[in-house]
């Protein structure tokens, strides 16, 4: 993925970050060491969020890469791509937070396997506390700005 990252192929990063993320689909592992290799994914997405920030080096718009990565195979790697792409899609405000983050909800919690589920709602709410509509926030929008920050919050912690 590195590889494909310094040579700017959006194709075979958004397939080696797929299989990357395949890892974590396993249970076989102990919950300690799935932490490990949750924080190993945590840290290559950050790299990827990074490389699809800068639209120069894939040419796609986000708009047409947020629709993109909804082709990854298998759905927990399409699920933790969705959520980084996501939270890029949020910063460039063509979409209403509420409405992008109220979807990786919804989709985040359809992962039924309980430590998979926790892990991925884990990510969501790192890669999106700083994108909370809230009072003063670059995302703050009309009065109920505040209350759909923490109907996303509690949706998150319910399930």
């Amino acid at each position: 993925m590195h590889r494909a990252l310094d040579d700017n192929n959006l194709r075979e990063v958004l397939k080696f970050s797929a299989q990357m993320l395949s890892e974590l689909r396993t249970s076989k592992l102990s919950p300690h060491k799935y932490y490990e290799r949750y924080m190993r994914a945590f840290d290559e997405l950050k790299r990827l969020e990074i490389f699809f920030k800068d639209e120069s080096r894939h040419g796609v718009s986000l708009v047409d890469l947020y629709e993109l990565v909804q082709h990854a195979g298998n759905i927990l790697p399409r699920l933790y791509l969705l959520c980084t792409m996501g939270s890029v899609y949020v910063r460039c405000k063509d979409a209403p937070v509420k409405d992008v983050l109220k979807d990786l909800v919804e989709m985040c919690i359809g992962v039924q396997h309980p430590l998979r589920g926790l892990f991925l709602r884990s990510y969501l709410c790192r890669i999106s506390r700083d994108k909370l509509p809230d009072i003063g926030s670059e995302y703050e929008g009309d009065s109920e700005s505040v209350m759909d920050a923490v109907e996303f919050v509690i949706q998150i912690l319910q399930k």
